[in-house]
């Protein structure tokens, strides 16, 4: 089992991590119920080729022909078992498909994976690399190798073999994914960050890839920070990084000393006002949010996320005129930000101006604003919709106001926290709008 770096005692343990390096890697590499859920797949996607190879096989008199009948149904009932997760059933057919045609390599490969999912990998490699030796280029066989090897933690022959996979097939998502897992056991997580990038590019929605890129690079971030304190643990930017870390996990009183710290050592960084900023402003402290984002844009002239957020404070607080004035500017550079043109129809609409707030409002709309920012947008344009008389409009944006929130309540929070984290967030409040009508 690896320990935890001995670095780690200079940061704040809560902080610094959420368990990778705590974690035994070759624990991964024995996730059995995984593992039959990937064999499966490959199967359910390869099924028609396993036969057709093995068609081919009898075909072009590599093997005899009176066993062709039996080796076809020892494979087609063998594969149907793999599907079921009968693995014990699944290695008898597939061992009566090799006693029937001996050099048939599929049969081989298909007998190897059965026993893989057993967790046999030792008799896996045996009858893999018996398949490999007669059909080298077979899809899927060193996949298959190169799981069995890393089951052994044979670090280097599964590495090697699973190279081999993504040269014949290079948008083999598996195999890269395989490889990153091997680099990631072996005490590597900086080498595998970029099998498991490419795999994402591949596969960008299995949920295991996913899961293991993440843990990858939560990994280097984690040697990269405790680096950080080992070289110096009074610098601004171990502090800015334990701000960081206090605000993932919304213990934002913490995270604001730690920016204040940051900035006694680096005043001029605007970048840490900014942070400070969003910590007040996610406290309430909403002066103290205006007088960060202030010093940001003193430090940083004409910054579009300073500009941005002073202006939601404004209009929030009343003081339309000033946020209008800041947002103007805004849209003027940067503008295919959807809940700038949120705020600039909230401030023309408490202002007055009805027509210029339905025209930011629907421009707002028309450019596919994240999860927690369109209710609001349908909320917003019902109200303009009933100043203006259109009964039908508003009727329609709040059932889409009803229709967004009920589908934004069933998704995880962090999972709708991080759609909309970044510029641009509106940073919705969890009450319902309050109608200033």
């Amino acid at each position: 089992m690896r320990s935890e770096p001995e670095d780690a005692c200079l940061l704040h343990p809560p902080l610094f991590w959420t368990g990778v390096q705590k974690n035994d890697y070759g624990l991964f590499l024995i996730r059995y119920a995984y593992l039959e859920r990937l064999i499966a797949g490959i199967f359910r996607m390869r099924m028609p080729h396993i036969l057709s190879l093995s068609a081919l096989v009898v075909a072009t008199g590599l093997v005899a022909q009176p066993s062709s009948q039996t080796l076809e149904e020892s494979l087609r009932k063998g594969t149907e078992a793999i599907h079921e997760g009968h693995y014990e059933e699944a290695e008898n057919w597939f061992r009566a498909a090799v006693k029937a045609s001996p050099d048939n390599a599929p049969a081989l490969m298909e007998l190897g994976v059965a026993e893989l999912g057993l967790g046999r990998p030792g008799e896996a490699v045996d009858n893999l690399r018996k398949a490999i030796t007669l059909s080298p280029e077979m899809p899927g066989v060193s996949l298959f190798l190169g799981i069995a090897y890393a089951q052994m933690h044979r670090v280097e022959d599964a590495i090697a073999t699973l190279r081999r996979e993504i040269e014949l097939d290079p948008k083999n998502a598996q195999a890269w994914m395989w490889q990153g897992v091997v680099e990631l056991q072996d005490g590597h997580p900086e080498k595998a960050t970029e099998p498991f990038d490419r795999a994402a590019e591949l596969a960008p929605n299995d949920l295991n890839i996913l899961e293991y890129r993440g843990k990858a690079h939560s990994e280097v971030a984690f040697a990269s920070y405790a680096r950080m304190a080992v070289l110096d643990p009074t610098s601004w930017h171990v502090h800015r990084v334990q701000g960081q870390m206090y605000s993932q996990q919304n213990q934002h009183k913490e995270a604001i000393a730690e920016f204040l710290e940051a900035i006694k050592l680096m005043p001029n960084n605007s970048d840490l006002y900014e942070e400070l900023g969003s910590e007040y402003r996610k406290s309430s402290a909403l002066d103290l949010a205006q007088q960060a984002y202030s010093r940001e844009l003193e430090l940083s002239p004409n910054n579009p996320i300073a500009m941005y957020n002073l202006a939601k404070i404004d209009i929030e607080t009343n003081r339309g005129a000033e946020g209008l004035e800041l947002l103007r500017k805004v849209t003027a550079n940067y503008a295919n930000v959807p809940a700038t043109y949120f705020y600039l129809g909230l401030g023309e609409f408490d202002e007055g101006n009805t027509n210029k707030a339905l025209a930011a409002l629907e421009k707002a709309r028309g450019m596919s604003p994240e999860p927690e920012l369109a209710p609001r947008i349908e909320y917003e344009l019902s109200r303009v919709y009933r100043k203006l008389g259109r009964t039908e409009d508003a009727t329609h944006a709040i059932h889409e106001y009803t229709r967004m929130k009920e589908k934004n309540a069933k998704l995880n929070p962090a999972v709708l926290s991080a759609i909309s984290s970044g510029f641009g967030s509106a940073e919705v409040p969890e009450t319902e709008p309050k109608n200033k009508d």
